[in-house]
């Protein structure tokens, strides 16, 4: 029979929602890796017999993880992998919100919230009376509040910001739980003018990332690591409790 050639190369779409749920799987986004690894604890019984090798050798996994390489940097994936949750940003208008400043030229007086700068953004003294100030003169707007020009028309007791946010996310990072999800790899091979394959795993816990590299030259790429625990709801013996691939033959 002759040899058929089954070469490998994998792209495809990564799919997630919360273990044991059933809500949608949806698309995590533009992911350029998903690596599964095996760890395991070697055993030996040397051979005693003469001749040298090993009598017998046992092989006892102790780890399946998985890495995870993101390039879409949502609220949801970034909170996945440092811990984050998630606040949505009200697009109610803002009147007087409180600001501090030290009234110095080039200072940066960031707003609680980002401006939606198309906006009418209104900016007053803190001082009683207010003195409303003048954009371009006593100050600039800028995407995430304003820079102060003139030194003169600010105190250090402060300034109010009338203003509209822009619709937005919040991730409070390290203020939760590592998340548990069930993941589908809707796979091709593109060695194989694009045979579809598929991986399921069934119960991924996300890991925490080491490092998050937000300013840089090169496109921001989430590495998240992960690990594949036994799904105790598979009591079949012959499924796999971690991780199942499909290809067709």
């Amino acid at each position: 029979m002759a040899q058929t050639d089954r070469s490998f190369v994998g792209e495809g779409i990564v799919y997630a929602r919360v273990y044991q749920s059933q809500a949608a799987l949806l698309d995590i986004g533009n992911c350029d890796t998903f690596n599964l690894g095996f760890t395991t604890n070697r055993t030996t019984l040397p051979n005693y017999r003469g001749g040298g090798g090993n009598r017998n050798v046992r092989e006892r996994v102790t780890d399946v993880t998985a890495t995870i390489g993101m390039y879409d940097i949502t609220p949801t994936n970034l909170a996945r992998v440092v811990r984050g949750s998630i606040q949505d940003v009200e697009v109610t208008p803002i009147t007087d919100e409180a600001l501090v400043c030290e009234g110095i030229e080039g200072e940066l007086i960031p707003f609680a919230k980002l401006p939606d700068t198309g906006e009418t953004v209104t900016i007053k003294t803190a001082a009683d009376p207010a003195v409303t100030l003048e954009a371009g003169t006593d100050y600039q707007l800028v995407a995430h509040g304003i820079i102060v020009k003139k030194a003169a028309s600010f105190s250090a007791a402060g300034v109010t910001a009338s203003y509209t946010p822009l619709p937005a996310s919040v991730v409070q990072m390290l203020t939760a739980g590592q998340v548990e999800l069930e993941i589908f790899v809707a796979g091709l091979n593109d060695a194989q003018t694009g045979e579809p394959f598929n991986i399921r795993a069934r119960r991924v816990k996300f890991g925490l990332i080491t490092e998050l590299p937000v300013l840089g030259t090169e496109y921001l790429r989430l590495q998240a690591p992960a690990e594949l625990l036994a799904d105790d709801l598979v009591t079949d013996p012959g499924i796999s409790k971690f991780c199942e691939m499909t290809l067709v033959k």
